[in-house]
């Protein structure tokens, strides 16, 4: 019934011969268009209430997500691919793309851009695996039980674990909760699966596994040892299971991407693959993720895509490792709940290292955050890019950061309005 048919669950994204999926949103409900999608062509709606439309065209399941996942889960089944499942704070996709291209498109199938949650992931699968030899899966955890629910329709044969942070601790409950839920990822790996994992004793001292292998920065298994900067490039050195390996990177890379290198290194080994050199070295990181280039004689840093306090640490590092004036412009970090002004003070500290802070205060959490270095408050893009334009001086630098909801990238589309 289902093969051959794409799902989708945006009645505006119906094609004739679809599946539509109605899913419960917090905004709205997919059920209201049901009647819509089979108008515009769609084959079946997947629903868990009464909807009024014929009879013939409707499945009816008890939850619409569930349905997702297990559809997904049987066309792994399927195919029986060999899964390597990702998640942590911060990294995913980079560390994703990576492994992924490395691979081949031939061999692997990674989901693409962000869909690594509940919804996302199944969807990519059922409508663009097509019984590629490896998975690579990014998977996403907002509340506890998401990274479980995920392996259990993609059971890893191998865990990466990259870190864990604060993000989203207003819905995962707490810090613990967070840990305890990405550590899912390892819990439900196949038995006999590998766990890789950043040398972090507060997440060691909770994996009994077996099969574990370490990364981290001078420590564990695969290292980073170090690195360095040199104009818009970066230098690091690895040690691996059998060598010591030099890249040189074609951008600057963070400490958290290049930790997250040795990670790459550590699975490539799992899995017989070979690191390819030049694959590595030209690799640019993805756009928002810490993505750095030169605008008009200025270092822009395009980190727009999503925000942490662990994050945010390590971008100022990078900042200040650069050796070149330094500036940001931040908005809120979101999903922090009851933590919101502990957060947002703790981010006013930090950004304290650098020779001036705009605040973008389109989301009003922000006004948590204090900070003597702040320059400008303003809810106004234009007026943020005026007085960049106006303060900026040849070889500053400047981040973009804040998460996705403020929509601080139009911000930064503005300062580039005119690029060449």
């Amino acid at each position: 019934m289902y093969d051959e048919c794409d799902f989708v669950i945006d009645s505006r994204k119906v094609t004739p011969g679809c599946i539509f999926v109605a899913i419960r949103g917090e905004k709205t409900d997919g059920h209201f268009y049901v009647q819509d999608a089979l108008f515009k062509g769609a084959k079946y709606a997947v629903v868990e209430k009464e909807v009024d439309a014929p009879a013939s065209q409707l499945i009816k399941v008890e939850n619409t997500v569930d349905f997702l996942i297990n559809t997904a889960r049987d066309k792994v089944q399927k195919y029986k691919p060999f899964v390597i499942g990702i998640t942590g704070s911060n990294g995913k996709t980079t560390t994703k793309e990576l492994i992924s291209q490395s691979i081949g498109k031939e061999n692997c199938f990674a989901n693409p851009g962000n869909f690594n949650t509940e919804i996302g992931l199944p969807l990519s699968i059922i409508n663009h695996y097509h019984g590629e030899r490896y998975l690579v899966l990014e998977m996403a955890m907002n509340k506890f039980g998401d990274i479980a629910k995920l392996c259990e329709m993609a059971q890893p044969d191998v865990s990466v674990l990259l870190n864990v942070g604060s993000a989203h601790r207003g819905v995962a409950g707490n810090d613990q909760a967070i840990l305890e839920g990405k550590l899912q990822i390892i819990g439900k790996m196949r038995p006999n699966g590998t766990a890789v994992v950043i040398n972090d004793e507060r997440i060691l001292r909770k994996i009994s596994t077996p099969f574990l292998v370490t990364f981290g920065y001078r420590k564990g298994d695969y290292q980073l040892l170090d690195y360095c900067y040199h104009d818009l490039s970066t230098t690091a050195a690895y040690k691996t299971a059998s060598e010591t390996v030099e890249f040189n990177l074609k951008s600057i890379w963070n400490t958290g991407q290049l930790t997250n290198i040795a990670a790459v290194l550590a699975v490539l080994d799992l899995i017989k693959v070979n690191y390819n050199k030049d694959l590595i070295e030209n690799f640019s990181p993805v756009q928002g993720r810490f993505k750095v280039f030169k605008h008009r004689d200025i270092i822009v840093i395009d980190d727009c895509y999503n925000a942490s306090l662990e994050s945010f640490r390590v971008a100022i590092e990078t900042l200040r490792k650069l050796g070149k004036r330094s500036f940001a412009v931040v908005g809120s970090i979101k999903e922090q709940g009851v933590y919101s002004a502990q957060t947002h003070q703790e981010l006013g500290k930090m950004l304290e290292a650098l020779d001036g802070v705009i605040v973008y205060n389109s989301d009003h959490e922000i006004d948590f955050m204090s900070c003597s270095k702040e320059i400008l408050r303003t809810d106004d893009a234009e007026q943020v890019v005026l007085f960049l334009r106006k303060i900026l001086q040849p070889q500053d630098v400047v981040l973009f950061k804040a998460s996705r909801a403020v929509q601080i990238e139009k911000v930064l589309e503005k300062y580039m309005e005119g690029s060449k």
